[in-house]
C-alpha cells in the first residue's frame, strides 16, 4: 500500500449517530481525533421525532455534520401520526440530503418488540415522503432485503440512497446497486467470522460501497470500546482497499467521494458552493 499523501486524504462518515447522549462530554475530543485522521464530516440520521427536533436545534459546534430526518423501526413505540408532519418540516428546515433512517428489521419482530406490520406502517409514508421531496432513502434492513427491495422496485423508486450496515448476499447487493443504492460498509467486515461479508464486498463494484461507522455501535474487531468513533473511517478505507487489492488509499478515498456525491446530490451541491469537501455542513 502506497502511503504517500495519505495524511492529506479526506473521508466522510456516511452514517454516524454522533448526536447520541453517549458522546456528551467527549464529542469535541472524538471529532478532533476524526478530523486529525482526515475525516471531513459525518452524516447524522434521524431516528425519532424527539431526536430529530434536537438535531434541528443543534449548532455545528465546530464539527462538520449533515443532519437527516427519519423514523427508525427501533423507536416505533415512540412514533405518533403527527410525527410525519414534523418529519417533513425537519427535512425542509435541515435541507436534508435524504430521508432516514427508516426500514425493516425482522429481528425486532422475532423478539416480539415490533411487528413487521407496524414497521411497514411507518416505512411506507417515509418512502412516499422521499418520493414527494425527490430525496434518497437511508435504510435500516435486517433479514428483509428481498421484501424491501421488491417493494421499492414495484414503486419504481428512482432516488436511490444508502442501505446502511449491509449484511445481505452478493446477489442482493447487486440488486440494491442496480436500484441506485449504495451499501454501507463498516466495522462488521473486520470481525473474523464475517468471511461471507468480506467475499461479498470483494465481489461487488467499488461504486456500490460507502464507508460508515454507525457510531456508537458496530465496533470493529480491533477497537476495545466503549463506543465506536468517526476516526475509524480511514482505517476502514485501508481495510477495504486491501480486501479489494487496491494499490493506494487515495484511489479508494476518491471513489468514496464520488459515491457520496452521486448518492446524495445535496452534499455535492453543498460542496460546490463551499468549494471544499471539507466544508460539508448541515
Amino acid at each position: 500500500m502506497n502511503s504517500a499523501g495519505e495524511a492529506s486524504l479526506q473521508w466522510f462518515d456516511a452514517h454516524c449517530h454522533f448526536d447520541f447522549e453517549v458522546y456528551e462530554g467527549r464529542r469535541e475530543g472524538d471529532w478532533a481525533q476524526a478530523n486529525a485522521a482526515g475525516v471531513a464530516g459525518v452524516m447524522i440520521p434521524g431516528v425519532s421525532r424527539a431526536l430529530t427536533e434536537a438535531l434541528m436545534k443543534r449548532p455545528s459546534q465546530g464539527w462538520n455534520h449533515h443532519c437527516l430526518a427519519g423514523l427508525h423501526p427501533y423507536w416505533c413505540h415512540e412514533h405518533h401520526s403527527s410525527d410525519l408532519d414534523v418529519l417533513e418540516q425537519a427535512l425542509k428546515q435541515l435541507k436534508s440530503a435524504a430521508v432516514g433512517e427508516a426500514g425493516l428489521d425482522v429481528h425486532l419482530a422475532k423478539s416480539g418488540q415490533v411487528s413487521v406490520e407496524t414497521q411497514w406502517q411507518w416505512l411506507q409514508p417515509q418512502v412516499e415522503l422521499a418520493e414527494h421531496l425527490r430525496l434518497p432513502l437511508v435504510l435500516h434492513v435486517r433479514g428483509m432485503h428481498d421484501e424491501l427491495w421488491s417493494f421499492l422496485r414495484r414503486r419504481s423508486f428512482s432516488f436511490g440512497g444508502l442501505v446502511h450496515a449491509f449484511s445481505g448476499s452478493e446477489q442482493q447487493g447487486h440488486r440494491w446497486h442496480e436500484l441506485g443504492f449504495a451499501l454501507g460498509v463498516g466495522g462488521a467486515m473486520t470481525h473474523p467470522r464475517a468471511q461471507r461479508l468480506r467475499r461479498t464486498l470483494k465481489a461487488l463494484p467499488s461504486e456500490a460501497l460507502l464507508l460508515e461507522t454507525d457510531s456508537p455501535d458496530m465496533l470493529p474487531a480491533f477497537l476495545d470500546g466503549p463506543v465506536n468513533v468517526p476516526a475509524m473511517i480511514p482505517l476502514y478505507g485501508a481495510i477495504l482497499a486491501r480486501l479489494r487489492n487496491m494499490d493506494s488509499l487515495s484511489e479508494i478515498a476518491q471513489i468514496q467521494q464520488q459515491n457520496l456525491y452521486r448518492i446524495f446530490p445535496v452534499l455535492a451541491a453543498n460542496s460546490s458552493e463551499n468549494s471544499s469537501f471539507n466544508s460539508l455542513k448541515d
